[in-house]
């Protein structure tokens, strides 16, 4: 029984990862090497990376686990003949009947090595570090390993180093080797072993650097952080203790338990610690294999965070409490020598001497804020209380820049309100305008708004004044000049300059940079984000916030940005839970503005997704009883939101009455955010009171300004709520190529717009030749059935019911065969895919589950001509173009030719060439006239009757030729449309008529 135990390999477990780089080194380790050995510390992967890259492997595996009962080197033989026994004939009792006649056991070893020729077997003993301390052990592996015949293979895995005696020197490269940094997890497996335990979602390269890859320690990160875990973290961490701290001897365990409060652990340091025999302990463990890293000259070893983890836990629970606080003390005393004071600050707060702490928080926080690691500041001042001490000018300015980066505004006021104002730095100081800009901004949102101008007026004349005088001017209600943004923000100036600028709709330039920038992706994400969104590149809005979703910090992400990204993609709950989520945070800040600001977006949800004018004018009242009239930008939003609920009540003249005064001020102010919206919202006041002239002049001004701004966007949401402007726009325009009848089209569109995810784990290309993409890997689907009901099931986002795909995709004629395709067709589906993302069944309908991990080009694409609608300019264009060019690879599913697939793909066909005119008549507008023609010649050539794309045509020869290429055209196009039996349309003519004169 013990030997049938001590044979059986391991079987892969729940948290295998394919690791095809590991297996192709191990494989070629085999090849070159007739001995390897794979050496690492507890949790490193070894056998489950052995057992894997020998899986495949057309070759006898023997596997021999030891569980150090075999230190008698007759009984290891006895062990190692019985593991080959079974893969290579005549090998029976070779090692046992020479030791039988008196053979030395390393000869019996070296006999047994020889009766494997031929068999091209590999032998793999594990946990060879149970026996590495036997010599006459090790005399049996060792002859082993140099008798091995051609073709056969000893693999030996261990936590240790194993001394193998292998003969001379020459010999040494009979041996090859797979340690710690072989053994480590890259960013793609990390990230498959995450999505194994239930965490796609885990910042996988963070875990990988935090972790070194060690094996142990990602699969400990992501049970760690993931929700009903139940008690694996606790299983691993006992698995370590024993699988590492108990292997030790008791003055090895010490030392490092002792040194556990260092990063990386140098003799010097360890001494300091009062290890004073450190540089032998250290020696000693070199030999050792922990989940640990050593400097290459052997001085200095790094712990990995878990097993760092580990020790400072073990040191807690094993001292007693007087020795642990001595040993924090005299680490704390070490940081604070080398110099160390943010580390420092950390270790002395942990001790709670807080007096020590303040004093060397007061010389790390500058550079603290400086490196803008602001969350690690605020906690610092917070734990020191640190607005209740006078502040240096140093100091307090970190405070102002921390309640600024965190949109803590309380934070500054407290400050200024214990202290005042004679810490302030000097005009001497390189940071006196920052400081003073910094401290009106704490004004401004607490509603003190003298006080705030005060501060500002004693700026001298330059950028910063005029920032600060752009910020006043928002409560005011004045228009000074707008500085314009900085090609690349360095400043706090800078990220306030993105804030106000946002909300006066100076959108071009307040986009996400081009290289990593970090104050405009610290300071100003949430602005970036918000220009993002009012510009119509949603996917890129989307992208920024789920990347921040999880950071508690600033709140503006949260409270505003999250709400109107939802509000705008029409997903109520986010919405809703993202309000919520805002209002638990605004209330941390400290900040009357934005407690206002808060109720406006409120309000906003209420009116857009449910016409609640109840629950919005409840809103509004509590904004404007929090002070929302005080500040000129704040009035106009409870304006355009009250004039919108009154529309919806049908009271019109009360509507146009708030609307009027919302359009006049915006103007006057120069804030031009909303003021598309505004004028939208008026132009319908207007016409329902039977003003027509005045409602046309504000629904131009409507389009105006949305062309100006770039936010077609907002103008398009704006017009959802009021869309007979729109039509009404369109039925008074001349030609039917007008800007209202393009916006029209998109109202009228059921199309829905929604976000693709950017990083599927299952991509379906469904142009051309169709292949399916699961986790990076290529999958063959062996039905061409079963590519149509996963096209469809992609399509469809919220699932199909069986008698609809009955319909659609079989023989509707005969109900059982067609149910029996289907279920072939789910089978070999199914075959293929993870079960997580394989196609579920909730009564008579299928759906794949999750949504945002899977996606099909072909929705993609419409998704993307989708928000192009919503887009203008060079933005539209480039998004146009990016879908038309994942479209160019092919017709959708070329091979297929079902029913389904002839209609879907001439319904995708329809929508591809509807946007490769839109992007002609961008292109064309934008002067880039050989883009344009090239874009109208593919339309004609496979659409020879689009009206559209003719009148285009017939612009672009005037535009490049003059009249005879213009009535070349026109002669082109008639003869195309006799073809057709069609006369020539009355537009054309007209449009032709024109260019001639």
């Amino acid at each position: 029984m013990m030997i049938r135990r001590k044979l059986a390999a391991p079987e892969p477990g729940d948290t295998i990862v394919r690791r095809d780089r590991l297996s192709e080194r191990m494989r070629s380790l085999l090849d070159h090497h007739p001995v390897v050995t794979v050496c690492a510390s507890a949790g490193g992967g070894k056998t489950t990376a052995v057992a894997l890259a020998l899986r495949d492997l057309d070759r006898p595996v023997a596997w021999l686990s030891l569980d150090g009962t075999e230190h008698a080197p007759g009984r290891l033989l006895v062990y190692l003949e019985a593991a080959v026994e079974p893969h290579v004939h005549g090998v029976r009792r070779a090692a046992s009947d020479a030791l039988h006649n008196g053979i030395h056991f390393g000869e019996a070893a070296g006999l047994l090595a020889e009766s494997l020729q031929g068999s091209r077997l590999v032998l793999v003993c594990d946990n060879v570090e149970r026996i590495t301390a036997d010599e006459e052990s090790m005399v049996v592996l060792s002859a082993l390993a140099r008798y091995l015949p051609a073709a056969v293979n000893l693999v030996l895995i261990s936590r240790t180093g194993i001394p193998l005696d292998i003969g001379s020197i020459s010999d040494i490269s009979r041996v090859g080797e797979l340690d710690e940094e072989d053994l480590a997890f890259d960013a793609d497996e990390a990230a498959a072993a995450l999505r194994l335990i239930g965490r796609p979602d885990a910042d996988v390269q963070d875990v990988v650097d935090r972790t070194s890859g060690w094996v142990a320690g990602v699969l400990f990160e992501g049970w760690r952080t993931a929700e009903g875990a139940g008690r694996k973290p606790n299983a691993l961490r006992d698995y370590l203790s024993a699988s590492t701290l108990r292997t030790l001897s008791a003055t090895e365990r010490t030392f490092l338990l002792h040194t556990s409060p260092l990063a990386a652990i140098s003799v010097a340091d360890a001494v300091a610690l009062g290890q004073t025999d450190a540089a032998r302990l250290m020696a000693r463990l070199r030999s050792k294999r922990l989940p640990v890293s050593w400097s290459k000259d052997g001085t200095r070893l790094t712990p990995h965070p878990q097993f760092r983890e580990l020790l400072a836990d073990e040191l807690i629970s094993t001292e007693d409490p007087e020795t642990v606080r001595r040993l924090h003390r005299l680490h704390a005393d070490l940081l604070v020598q080398q110099g160390e004071s943010e580390e420092a600050v950390d270790s002395l707060l942990r001790l709670g001497d807080t007096e020590a702490a303040w004093r060397q928080a007061a010389v790390a926080l500058p550079g603290l804020v400086a490196r803008m690691n602001f969350t690690s500041a605020a906690r610092w001042l917070d734990s020191l209380d640190a607005t209740s001490r006078t502040p240096t000018p140093e100091v307090g300015v970190a405070v102002l820049r921390v309640s600024f980066a965190l949109e803590q505004a309380g934070r500054g006021i407290e400050l200024l309100e214990r202290h005042g104002y004679d810490w302030l730095p000097g005009p001497d100081s390189p940071h006196f305008e920052e400081a003073l800009l910094l401290a009106a901004w704490c004004h401004w949102h607490s509603g003190r708004l003298g006080e705030a101008r005060t501060l500002a007026e004693q700026l001298p004349t330059g950028r910063t004044r005029e920032v600060a005088e752009n910020l006043l001017a928002l409560a005011d209600g004045t228009s000074p000049p707008f500085p314009g943004y900085a090609p690349t923000p360095s400043s706090t100036v800078d990220g306030m300059l993105m804030r106000i600028g946002y909300v006066r709709g100076q959108l071009s330039g307040l986009d996400r940079p081009t290289v990593v920038n970090p104050p405009r992706t610290v300071l100003g994400a949430p602005w970036v984000i918000a220009g993002l969104r009012a510009t119509g590149r949603l996917d890129e809005a989307s992208e920024m916030y789920e990347a921040r979703r999880e950071a508690w910090q600033p709140p503006y992400l949260h409270a505003f940005d999250a709400v109107d990204l939802m509000i705008d993609l029409r997903r109520g709950d986010d919405a809703r839970a993202a309000l919520e989520r805002g209002r638990r945070l605004i209330t941390e800040t400290g900040s009357r503005m934005y407690r206002f600001f808060g109720r406006l977006s409120e309000a906003k949800l209420r009116l857009r997704l449910h016409q609640d004018t109840e629950a919005a004018d409840r809103a509004l009242a509590e904004a404007e009883a929090d002070g929302a009239a005080e500040y000129a930008f704040s009035r106009e939003l409870c304006q355009l939101w009250r004039g919108l609920s009154l529309l919806i009540r049908n009271r019109n003249a009360e509507a146009c009455a708030e609307l009027e005064a919302c359009v006049d001020g915006m103007r006057r102010g120069d804030r031009r955010l909303e003021l598309a919206t505004a004028a939208a919202y008026l132009a319908e006041a207007y016409w329902r009171l039977g003003q027509e002239d005045a409602s046309d002049a504000a629904a131009e001004l409507a389009l105006s300004e949305a062309t100006a701004q770039g936010s077609q966007h907002l103008l398009l949401s704006a017009l959802t709520d009021v869309p007979a402007v729109a039509v009404r726009e369109a039925d008074a325009s001349p030609t039917r190529m007008s800007r209202w009848h393009e916006l029209t089209a998109t109202l009228s569109s059921r199309d829905t717009l929604r976000i693709t995810a950017r990083a599927p784990r299952l991509l379906l290309e469904e142009f051309g030749e169709p292949v399916l993409t699961v986790d990076g890997q290529k999958s063959a689907l062996r039905l061409s059935k079963s590519t149509e009901l996963l096209s469809c099931l992609l399509g469809a986002r919220h699932g199909v019911s069986r008698q609809e795909l009955l319909s659609t995709l079989f023989d509707n004629r005969n109900e059982a065969a067609g149910r029996n395709y289907l279920r072939v067709a789910l089978h070999r589906l199914r075959e293929v895919l993870p079960e997580d993302l394989m196609p579920q069944q909730d009564g008579d309908r299928l759906y794949l589950a999750h949504p945002d991990l899977v996606c099909g080009t072909a929705q993609v694409v419409l998704d993307s001509l989708v928000q192009a609608d919503h887009q203008d300019g060079e933005i539209r264009l480039r998004t146009i173009i990016e879908a038309l060019g994942r479209a160019d690879r092919g017709p959708y599913l070329a091979p297929l030719s079902s029913i389904w697939v002839e209609q879907r793909r001439s319904e995708i066909g329809e929508r591809v060439t509807s946007g490769r005119i839109e992007a002609a008549k961008l292109a064309f507008k934008l002067s880039r006239y050989r883009e344009a023609r090239q874009l109208v010649d593919d339309v004609l050539k496979d659409s020879p009757y689009r009206e559209q794309a003719w009148q285009l045509a017939l612009s672009l020869a005037h535009a490049s030729g003059g009249d005879d290429s213009v009535l070349a055209v026109y002669q082109r196009y008639t003869a195309t449309m006799r073809e057709f039996g069609v006369a020539p349309s009355t537009e054309v003519r007209r449009l032709v008529t024109q260019l001639r004169r």
